[in-house]
């Protein structure tokens, strides 16, 4: 027994040696994230005098480039431990940022942008293995939901900081990739004195599974990347949808995100603590088709009056958050628990090539579906999540057999 398995449970806080820098460095990275993501579009074409259209397709190739890397990253984790890819992850991005803002050319930006994307990408492949290697017996799902916390709350806090930056012109926009750059070299050396346990390599002659042909993993990572298209798709399209084409008041959207960040933040860790026995599968199922009912709202949003509307997808986003609070936690339960443990870092790099995948796909299809059939956009997306219910449902029993080492 540890040390960490003997301090008293805090709630629905979690425990362990390293909690706290581990939280840490996740928030400080997260308010670097923040400070920068929500102005991007602002950032490069004003710094680097290229159009918006350039900018854009730019880093969709650089997204897109970055992603064969992470089956190198994913056993570079497995080799060198989570901690160490993800101090490194942090330094680079700093480096990628300071060199935004010091060698503005296209060549630079497009180098910079690749490298940066892959470090994204890293980060969220090495930061939930770091959690699993450093949680307390019973505390991985409590780990791994504070994680989740404090990246709310740090891309919350960092486009507040951002904000106030963006209005200095140039200046500003300067100081806006330096406080990025600072914000990732903080998290790094804030992650410097973690020393998790480490993790058996695995023995090349041994290892017989392999992520892209592990039926159960393969079915939880098309359900967690249609879970991401959806999110982005209603991240991106929301207000083009309800302001651009059906008219209604910008501030609708304003509350509907408000209420969506505010309670992923104040629910993530209670809600974990509340559901972390209660069994993945039917918390995946059902949380993926109670947020169905705020996309079905969404496309019936035509046919409402304003105070009808605000007061549907007011209670229908508190419905959504409840199902994406849900399914997250149920999503990242098995992702991480169904890999073998000296192969945990492929199985999760492999996860974060489908969300990248999706994540392109998803201005292309919301742009054009907003184009086309506004509606249908939202129809299609209660319909993916009805079918994403059904597919967890149809993998259950090779779900099951997997979590109870049969398979």
């Amino acid at each position: 027994m540890t040390d960490s398995d003997t301090l008293p449970r805090r709630g629905f806080l979690p425990r362990g040696r390293g909690v706290t820098a581990f939280g840490l460095a996740n928030l400080v990275s997260a308010l670097g994230t923040g400070v920068f993501y929500p102005y991007t579009l602002l950032f490069f074409p004003a710094l680097l005098g290229l159009p918006l259209t350039q900018v854009g397709l730019v880093l969709t190739a650089a997204a897109l480039v970055a992603l064969p890397g992470m089956f190198w990253v994913g056993r570079l984790i497995d080799r060198v431990g989570p901690r160490s890819v993800l101090i490194a992850a942090a330094l680079l991005r700093a480096v990628g940022f300071t060199g935004y803002v010091t060698i503005r050319h296209v060549v630079a930006f497009a180098l910079f942008s690749v490298l940066i994307a892959l470090c994204n990408r890293a980060e969220q492949a090495a930061s939930p293995a770091l959690a699993v290697a450093l949680a307390a017996e019973g505390e991985r799902n409590r780990w791994l939901a504070l994680s989740r916390t404090v990246f709310n709350a740090g891309i919350g806090g960092g486009a507040l900081l951002g904000s106030a930056l963006i209005g200095g012109g140039s200046a500003g926009l300067v100081w806006l990739g330096m406080a990025n750059a600072a914000g990732y070299l903080l998290a790094g050396l804030v992650l410097w004195p973690l020393r998790p346990p480490p993790v058996p390599a695995p023995d090349r002659a041994r290892v017989t599974r392999r992520p892209w042909r592990d039926g159960p993993f393969l079915a939880v990572v098309a359900a967690n990347s249609a879970s991401w298209l959806i999110a982005l798709a209603v991240e991106t399209g929301l207000s083009a949808y309800l302001v651009g084409v059906l008219g209604k008041p910008a501030w609708l959207v304003g509350v509907l995100f408000a209420i969506n960040t505010g309670l992923l933040i104040v629910l993530q860790l209670p809600l974990t603590s509340a559901l972390e026995r209660r069994g993945d599968i039917p918390i995946l199922v059902a949380g993926t088709l109670v947020s169905a009912v705020f996309l079905v709202l969404v496309a019936m949003a035509g046919g409402f009056g304003t105070t009808t509307l605000v007061v549907a997808l007011v209670l229908g986003m508190v419905v959504y958050t409840l199902g994406e609070l849900a399914t997250t936690h149920a999503r990242y339960a098995l992702l991480t628990d169904l890999p073998p443990p000296a192969q945990l870092g492929s199985y999760l790099a492999f996860s974060q090539v489908a969300a990248g995948i999706t994540g392109a796909l998803v201005p292309v299809l919301v742009a054009a579906l907003l184009d086309s059939a506004p509606a249908g956009l939202w129809w299609l997306l209660a319909g993916l999540s009805a079918l994403t219910a059904a597919g967890v449902l149809a993998a259950r029993p090779l779900l099951l057999a997997r979590t109870r080492g049969d398979l």
